[in-house]
């Protein structure tokens, strides 16, 4: 499950709410101190957890994780950003990190990547 979870990028607690279970329930299963019941193993691959895996260690061939669905919003942004050129997209991450919490910031690294 901790290898599942992290290739998804998610932290204990993030996975653990998407899956509507404490992040303590989560360590535990992670630990394997308890086991999930079928009825939550549905809510992994919900979330894009190849349950295959978890239960027998074995990658599923036609297993693909869920699309993330963007409002139309946040696809209008990411259109109108991939239309920008190299400078375009350095100011949008400059403006964002101002706006953002310092530390949201220094976490993302794809404002890393762009210097700002």
């Amino acid at each position: 499950m901790k290898e599942q979870r992290k290739k998804l990028g998610l932290k204990q607690s993030e996975a653990a709410e998407k899956c509507g279970v404490s992040r303590e329930i989560w360590g535990k299963w992670e630990r394997g101190e308890n086991k999930p019941t079928s009825e939550k193993l549905f809510s992994f691959e919900k979330i894009g957890i190849d349950v295959n895996y978890v239960m027998y260690g074995e990658q599923r061939s036609d297993f693909r994780q869920p699309e993330i669905t963007l409002s139309a919003e946040e696809q209008e942004l990411l259109t109108q950003f991939r239309q920008l050129n190299q400078d375009g997209k350095t100011a949008i991450f400059s403006m964002l990190s101002a706006l953002l919490p310092k530390k949201v910031a220094e976490d993302n690294p794809i404002q890393r990547h762009y210097g700002t």
